[in-house]
């Protein structure tokens, strides 16, 4: 057993701590209550973010529920979890690793001591994204409100209602496979895809836009012609893959030249 050489120990339902200066822990009719050293007040108790559901819950991990999140950056965990900054904030985990997943908060104490600790993902919760962010997986768009979709697992742009359309915009080159940089949510509705060839690509070249799982969900080559410089418009009414992912553009025949641009309009239907 250890010893109690900095207490004056438990007398009755008291545990001060630190001596007669020292603060207290007391049962107060069966609940755990932090006071002061007369026992008038109640005192700061400080504790790590909770892991299970009868944790308890520290101030910033509360406020990461009901309040929206300012974030500036946001962070790659595949390699280790970051060490805190001398800036204090908020940080969004968009490469998984390290105890953190996509969907999860980090939390910068600025102290520059020590590593961010991880707030779990949390249906519903918000995040105000306020600056272009680098240094991850998932694109996020400066000014722009996200909400946590976790059946999606996906943050999911609520700047502007349910039932708008909303586009992927991207330039594309004569590559054989083109990825966007931001992604479609799981599940939304299709509403078109236009390939507009700026520049015509080399004869026997094809297009085809889809997902990362369905090459050709949104055109298929007989919906555009590669080799001739136009707009292709296809209009549909396509539900997207039941994850989300970015658009991939395949380009096949191996041509030298060509050049053009993607763009996609979905839309997530009101209810």
């Amino acid at each position: 057993m250890g010893r109690l050489s900095n207490s004056t120990g438990i007398m009755g339902n008291l545990l001060q701590v630190g001596g007669a200066a020292g603060p207290q822990i007391k049962n107060n009719s069966g609940v755990l209550e932090a006071k002061n050293p007369d026992d008038s007040a109640l005192v700061i108790l400080r504790c790590l973010a909770p892991v299970g559901d009868t944790d308890v819950a520290n101030k910033y991990y509360v406020d990461s529920l009901e309040k929206p999140l300012i974030v500036k950056r946001q962070a790659n965990c595949s390699a280790a979890l970051p060490p805190n900054t001398a800036v204090r904030g908020w940080v969004v985990v968009s490469t998984a690793g390290t105890g953190a997943v996509v969907g999860d908060i980090l939390y910068d104490d600025g102290t520059s001591v020590g590593n961010m600790v991880i707030v779990a993902a949390s249906e519903g919760r918000t995040l105000a994204i306020t600056d272009a962010l680098t240094g991850g997986t998932v694109a996020f768009q400066p000014d722009t409100m996200y909400i946590w979709d976790a059946d999606g697992s996906v943050w999911f742009e609520i700047s502007t209602p349910a039932g708008t359309v909303k586009e992927i915009s991207f330039a594309i080159t004569n590559a054989a496979s083109q990825d966007s940089v931001a992604q479609i949510p799981a599940n939304v509705i299709i509403r078109y895809c236009w390939v507009i060839v700026a520049v015509a690509y080399s004869a026997g070249a094809t297009i085809t836009v889809g997902s990362t799982g369905t090459a050709t969900m949104c055109q298929g080559t007989a919906d555009n012609l590669a080799t001739v410089a136009n707009t292709y418009v296809k209009d549909q009414n396509t539900t997207w893959e039941a994850t989300a992912s970015v658009v991939r553009v395949a380009v096949a025949g191996l041509p030298a030249a060509g050049s053009g641009q993607v763009i996609v309009g979905y839309v997530k239907p009101l209810a």
